[in-house]
């Protein structure tokens, strides 16, 4: 790539940006051996597809349909791309004979009740356990949900919570995981759709959240972001805070600290791009003394 003139990008290893008289003619996005191109002119992407293919041997697959799993679908008119796993989910489905479940609506309880305390601790729970599982290896089905929550933003904080318990699950927690696979299967079709912000700007918008001692274990808080940029839900995250805060204000600052460091990578990888934020990042927050005290 740099012998081709490529700038590679502070913000995103992956990313590869060609400059030319001080304006971006083409971004590459690498990932193993899978490329997605973008330019708006298509001579351009030909050219640099034929200056690739003298040192390597490549595969053009056009216009993007797919990419590591995940649909992407146009709509060229309204300037919007829809994400979707409808494939993948139905793949995971299958694979753990799910297929005919029973349509949820909810992601998870809202009192779930989970904790450690439910982990097998004698040889008759382990046998229940290993009965009632026939044979679903947890880490397994936990893993292909967590990929699942690259286009499914509201399964983060469960898919996070469920991940907790891969050293030694239980039914309880075998049971939950089941549940968030029952909700894909309803909302399988549901996807992801990137906007188009009017008069060229991109900005980004965030919001931010914590509980407070949430984790009924640890007593952690569990903290949250999601960002939009340009109308589009484009990165969130649902984590365990790595202290233990001593009040609800506490907690939720922390979670609005953390999310600033994010915000600062992403207004990086904005400026890099072609789209440097002349404005501050709006950050919404909902706890008043939070607010007052940033």
């Amino acid at each position: 790539m740099t012998k081709l003139s490529f700038t590679h990008a502070i913000a995103d290893d992956c990313l590869y940006i060609l400059w030319e008289h001080g304006k971006i003619i083409l971004m590459v996005l690498i990932y193993v051996d899978d490329m997605v191109i973008a330019r708006k002119e298509i001579p351009g992407i030909i050219l640099f597809k034929q200056n690739l293919s003298k040192d390597f041997e490549i595969t053009d697959l056009g216009e993007m349909k797919f990419i590591l799993g995940i649909q992407i679908t146009r709509d060229r008119s309204n300037h919007l791309l829809y994400l979707n796993q409808s494939a993948y989910i139905t793949q995971i489905l299958m694979r753990f004979e799910m297929l005919d479940v029973k349509l949820i609506s909810t992601p998870l309880a809202v009192k779930h009740g989970l904790s450690m305390f439910q982990s097998p601790s004698f040889e008759v729970e382990l046998n229940e356990y290993s009965n009632f599982s026939r044979g679903i290896h947890y880490l397994l089905l936990v893993g292909s949900l967590l990929y699942a929550t690259q286009t499914h933003p509201d399964i983060q904080f469960f898919v996070n919570l469920i991940a907790q318990f891969s050293g030694n699950p239980g039914i309880p927690y075998l049971e939950a995981t089941k549940h968030i696979l029952c909700y894909l299967k309803r909302t399988q079709e549901f996807s992801l759709v990137l906007g188009y912000q009017e008069r060229g700007a991109v900005d980004i918008v965030r919001w931010t959240d914590s509980d407070w001692a949430g984790d009924v274990d640890s007593k952690h808080s569990v903290r949250g972001f999601v960002f939009d940029v340009a109308r589009g839900c484009v990165f969130w995250s649902s984590k365990k805070q790595v202290s233990v805060a001593i009040s609800l204000v506490e907690a939720e600052y922390m979670a609005l600290a953390n999310a600033t460091k994010e915000a600062v990578w992403l207004r990086t990888l904005l400026k890099e791009v072609g789209y440097p934020q002349s404005q501050a990042t709006i950050m919404h927050a909902d706890n008043q003394d939070t607010i007052a005290l940033a």
